[in-house]
């Protein structure tokens, strides 16, 4: 077998097949023997047809039938000839005969990049100041007294921060963003920051027994697609006023919460709670910075067909969805996503060969610990059961990518965060 390598444009690569007639032969042999053993020809019984009649018969059909079993075959040997890292299946073209038997392919391939050193100077990672001030942790306990208040009906006009219970009936909903028409007995709290504004604007002041009309504009901007720009009218018949009864913030109420055993320790608990979320946050944060700008940093070209597969997979995931979508935007949306994506793992990859960066049983120890102490079960369970996941090796990649950005955010100066003006 003759190979022949040719580079084209950016990673695609074409081989130049050649089979000898001998191999086309031989594999014709091998069919025809097949073939004369699972025919059944007029005047023979099963598998006693002479090998000419066979031959006669099934001349072009075996033919056709090996030309396609030796480009199986031959194609994984011309690459493993030419080392390539193939990154797509191949495009075979350009099949022609030869006069002596044999035949020559044409197979054309994206290939995986070939990276060099990774470049990471100049990175910089944002911090901002951490400190938890006094009114987050009040607002935090604010939550857990109104999730442990107890509603009591009076008998007297609503205020800002009673619940009104009323029955609402959908009277105008041109853009038709909510399906029912009719809530029965719904609980509208005056006093919960998330309440729609026009309901704690107008409902102020009622008793049982009102009838109001309430009208709701989403701004065009909102962050649900199916509410943005929507106008609803509601028919409010007001049923009950209800009064919050909020506990008091002492050490009984503490101990409800289950976060400690004074209202002391409650702060605390939640200080140290917000501190965590903030920290885990900046965190978060800057891993994907350092992952942004390493690719900016290092534009490796990724295969086109690799890129294809992805945005095909992800308009498949779309179309299991349901609805209507449009696809060439979803491609167009999704495909620098994609790009970074496949970009980023051939940089962790290749700067943990690079800086000697390697998981050691410990990690792999402290990650089944932590496994063990999220599901309430023994290390030996924990490790039992990632066994029999078969999940191991991907686990390993995981923590190897997790201490490649560790590497990168150590290594990067860190700038305070600029705020909008």
């Amino acid at each position: 077998m003759k190979v022949e390598l040719s580079h084209k444009e950016g990673l695609l690569r074409e081989l130049q097949v050649e089979v000898p007639a001998e191999r086309v032969q031989t594999e014709m042999n091998k069919m025809f023997e097949e073939k004369k053993r699972s025919v059944t020809l007029k005047g023979f019984r099963k598998g006693m047809a002479p090998i000419a009649m066979v031959k006669q018969l099934y001349a072009e059909e075996v033919r056709l039938d090996a030309i396609d079993e030796l480009i199986q075959a031959t194609y994984p040997e011309a690459v493993r000839e030419k080392t390539l890292r193939v990154a797509t299946k191949p495009t075979v073209t350009d099949l022609k005969m030869r006069d002596d038997g044999g035949f020559m392919y044409v197979a054309q391939v994206e290939v995986m990049p070939e990276v060099q050193k990774i470049s990471y100077e100049g990175l910089e990672v944002s911090y901002v100041d951490l400190t938890v001030e006094d009114k987050e942790v009040d607002e935090v306990i604010e939550h857990y007294r109104r999730r442990l208040s107890e509603l009591r009906t009076v008998d007297r006009p609503a205020s800002t921060s009673d619940v009104v219970v009323a029955d609402l009936r959908k009277i105008a909903d041109p853009k038709l963003a909510v399906e029912q028409d009719f809530f029965a007995n719904s609980e509208i709290d005056l006093g919960y920051r998330l309440t729609v504004e026009q309901f704690k604007e107008a409902l102020p002041g009622v008793k049982p027994g009102d009838v109001k009309q309430v009208e709701v504009v989403y701004p065009e901007d909102y962050s649900d697609p199916k509410f943005a720009g929507a106008q609803l009218t509601w028919q409010v018949q007001v049923k009950a006023i209800k009064e919050r009864i909020l506990p008091d913030l002492d050490d009984a109420f503490a101990k409800r919460t289950g976060m400690g055993e004074t209202a002391l320790e409650l702060k605390l608990k939640v200080r140290e709670n917000i501190h965590g979320q903030k920290e885990e946050t900046q965190q978060r944060y800057q891993r994907r910075q350092v992952m942004h700008f390493v690719c900016e940093k290092n534009p490796i070209p990724i295969p086109t067909g690799m890129v294809n597969e992805y945005l095909d997979a992800v308009v498949e995931d779309f179309k299991k969805q349901g609805g209507e979508f449009d696809e060439p935007a979803v491609r167009e949306n999704y495909r620098p996503v994609g790009v970074e994506s496949m970009r980023w793992d051939l940089i962790w990859r290749t700067l943990a060969s690079d800086e000697k960066i390697e998981v050691l049983p410990a990690d792999t120890d402290n990650w089944i610990r932590s496994y063990a102490e999220r599901h309430g079960v023994t290390t030996e369970e924990a490790s039992l059961a990632l066994a029999k996941s078969g999940r191991a090796e991907q686990l390993r990649d995981s923590l190897m990518e997790e201490k490649v950005i560790d590497f990168l955010v150590n290594m990067a100066k860190k700038v305070p965060l600029k705020k909008d003006k």
